[in-house]
């Protein structure tokens, strides 16, 4: 159904009236431009909508500021990841940086002590060494590929760690000072005092014996190898005396030392290609008879 226009439109001429409101409108027109009539209309209008408009608009803006908090609460979330996640792994290479630095530090004071050898060593990487306090063995990464053998020195730059026990191709286990089961002949650096250093386990003092109460030692004396068992060269460091108790009613002193070597610190160490002494001279018939002989004069 069409709806029919309104009536002011049905009525009279139509070009009349348009000239009409042509006319009104030029009139409002030259009003508004020239005596700004409608200026206050505008202001009263505007003091009363624009309240309206504002508390119109407030869902838009919450609804924008909650969309740009989230994305930015969001994206500062993923930054702080990120830079967590740089930070962590900065941390971790500078913590590599430092183990390596340590490690160069101490291959240089290996090569350092290679020099002064007067025999040859090798340079071997611990790759396996049990937790269990009970074992003091370790296995290095050279074997008799590389010319170890049973009952070498293993040693780093300060002194010596132990002795070189079983061998296979490509790797061998040593066992260290600590061990229970290890001992080592010492002399004492100062006066030249001979001994035996003894294991005694992990975290514990090693125990020199063998030394009466009226022995010349002293909390502080260096104690190196002797050299008389044909296994270890004579002069290298082995460890020093920390505690000296001869208050005991046993003819020796209880006398406990401290490994020179840091045992448990470094990865690498150096083998001493030193070959060990395992047969001593056996006197021959002739020489049994003449110490006999030699004896009964002296008698």
């Amino acid at each position: 159904m069409f709806r029919s226009p309104p009536t002011l439109f049905n009525q009279g001429a139509p070009f009349l009236k348009l000239l009409f409101f042509l006319f009104l409108g030029s009139v409002f027109i030259f009003v508004d431009y020239k005596l700004h009539a409608t200026e206050k209309i505008r202001l009263v209008g505007n003091n009363i909508f624009f309240p309206l408009q504002q508390l119109l608009a407030q869902p838009g803006k919450f609804s924008d500021f909650s969309l740009d908090y989230f994305q930015t609460r969001s994206s500062l979330k993923k930054q702080l990841e990120e830079q967590s996640s740089q930070i962590n792994s900065l941390r971790l290479m500078a913590n590599q940086a430092e183990i390596l630095e340590t490690e160069n530090s101490h291959l240089r004071k290996l090569l350092s002590l290679q020099q002064k050898l007067n025999f040859k060593s090798l340079a071997a990487e611990v790759v396996f060494s049990p937790l269990s306090p009970s074992s003091q063995k370790i296995i290095i990464n050279r074997g008799s590929a590389d010319g170890v053998k049973s009952g070498m020195p293993i040693a780093s730059d300060t002194g010596v760690m132990g002795q070189i026990i079983r061998v296979f191709e490509n790797s061998s286990e040593a066992t260290l000072l600590e061990d229970r089961e290890f001992s080592i002949p010492v002399l004492v650096e100062r006066n030249g005092l001979r001994t035996v250093l003894f294991g005694v386990g992990r975290g514990e003092p090693l125990e020199l014996r063998y030394a009466n109460n009226l022995a010349d030692l002293d909390v502080g004396d260096h104690l190196i190898t002797s050299g008389i068992d044909g296994t270890y060269p004579a002069g290298i460091p082995v460890a020093i005396i920390t505690k000296i108790d001869r208050s005991s009613e046993a003819s020796g002193a209880v006398i406990g030392c401290k490994p020179i070597a840091k045992l448990h610190h470094h990865r690498y160490l150096s083998v001493l290609l030193y070959q060990p002494n395992t047969t001593a001279p056996t006197p021959t018939e002739s020489e049994i008879i003449k110490n006999r002989q030699r004896q009964k004069k002296g008698n």
